[in-house]
């Protein structure tokens, strides 16, 4: 993944931009890789999990640092999670057509984990890595993003294995 300005979406603040969806982003792409996919966007777990982490560091970011004013609109942070979905897929030189049909598919998928009930796990070690972000401890702040993408996966193998089984 390339970290030049110019492939970020617009709508989200630079500071916005390196605290919620950069860090997932690498995270995402280096889950994929260690299940032996290069393309993030291939390893629909690991799209899944891109999902989940921006849309709970975004929470967080509103929750605690909405009251400042300085933020994008709701809008953009309410996109945010699937404009990380489209730039993976846009950066995977995915035909225009299929973005759209790829990131509903995910949305939809998504809202069935939430269903299930699958991330109680990953959740803990997201908010731990929140809180370590805004102690300004970069390594630890990743290191447990990264623990709670594998328990993300790991929920997700299991639950599709009850699924199917």
């Amino acid at each position: 993944m390339s970290n030049s300005n110019n492939n970020q979406p617009d709508w989200l603040s630079p500071e916005e931009y390196q605290m919620i969806i950069a860090p997932s982003l690498k995270v995402a792409a280096e889950l994929a890789a260690s299940r032996g996919d290069p393309t993030l966007f291939k390893d629909m777990a690991s799209m899944l999990c891109l999902i989940h982490m921006v849309s709970r560091l975004r929470d967080y970011y509103v929750d605690e640092w909405g009251v400042m004013g300085t933020m994008s609109s709701d809008t953009s942070l309410q996109k945010a999670p699937e404009a990380a979905c489209m730039m993976v897929l846009t950066e995977g030189n995915v035909d225009k057509a299929e973005v759209v049909t790829m990131v509903s598919s995910l949305n939809r998928g998504y809202d069935m984990l939430m269903d299930a009930g699958i991330t109680e796990a990953c959740d803990v070690d997201i908010k731990r890595a929140w809180e370590a972000m805004k102690k300004n401890e970069a390594e630890q702040f990743m290191a447990l993003l990264e623990q709670s993408a594998k328990k993300f996966v790991m929920a997700l193998d299991g639950w599709e294995k009850a699924r199917h089984g």
